[in-house]
């Protein structure tokens, strides 16, 4: 079992989009988790919310992920891989940085909603991505991988919001909008065209060879 996890993770190591990804994943966790481990500090402390507020607050988020959902792969067919991530990536940027401005219940609700948005997107195409280029043999271990990173990244977020906070409950909020600006500008560079991945919306398994239709 350790040689195949070592084999899923040489092969990520290896592949410049499916490891970027991993990577740009990793620090997508930690800038989820820095606002999100103190969230409900946020809605108490700055939005002046009870508990029942708190659970609107979600709720209202929560259909910022149905949208996502319902328009990913549309958005996707349109104008690629690489925008799309990248898009998206920066949407998240935004909200946070935003939201960490706000004391308005309302206006955070939205900017929450627009935030789940962009991680339902995200989310999607990654793993998606991911799907088309990784040969089948080695699926499963990179996954494997990819998440290990992933639940890494969600570990260091959560003590990094909570130090964070001690200092100003803004703060956690902010860096993570930041943490999103490098994985967008991380994105952009690893989603570049050429490099074996030239047409990152018709990429084959074993290789993300293709066309160049949508580059």
């Amino acid at each position: 079992m350790a040689r195949e996890a070592a084999d899923g993770a040489r092969w990520l190591a290896g592949h410049r989009v499916v490891g970027g990804l991993a990577l740009i994943g990793a620090l997508a966790s930690v800038g989820y988790m820095l606002p999100f481990s103190i969230l409900v500090l946020v809605a108490q402390e700055r939005l002046g919310l009870d508990g029942v507020g708190y659970g609107v607050l979600l709720a209202v988020s929560a259909l910022g992920g149905l949208l996502g959902a319902s328009i990913a792969a549309r958005v996707r067919g349109r104008i690629g891989y690489r925008w799309t991530i990248v898009g998206s990536l920066l949407t998240g940027a935004g909200s946070l940085l935003a939201l960490s401005t706000t004391t308005s219940p309302p206006v955070a609700a939205a900017l929450l909603a627009v935030y789940i948005l962009h991680a339902v997107v995200w989310g999607i195409c990654a793993t998606s991505l991911r799907q088309r280029l990784v040969p089948d043999r080695l699926r499963g271990r990179v996954n494997a991988t990819s998440r290990v990173l992933g639940l890494l990244g969600l570990a260091i977020g959560s003590v990094l919001g909570g130090v964070l906070a001690v200092v100003d409950l803004a703060l956690p909020v902010a860096v993570g909008g930041a943490a999103f600006v490098a994985c967008a500008a991380g994105a952009w560079i690893v989603l570049r065209p050429g490099g074996g991945c030239a047409h990152l919306q018709g990429a084959s398994p074993a290789t993300g060879r293709g066309s160049r239709r949508h580059a």
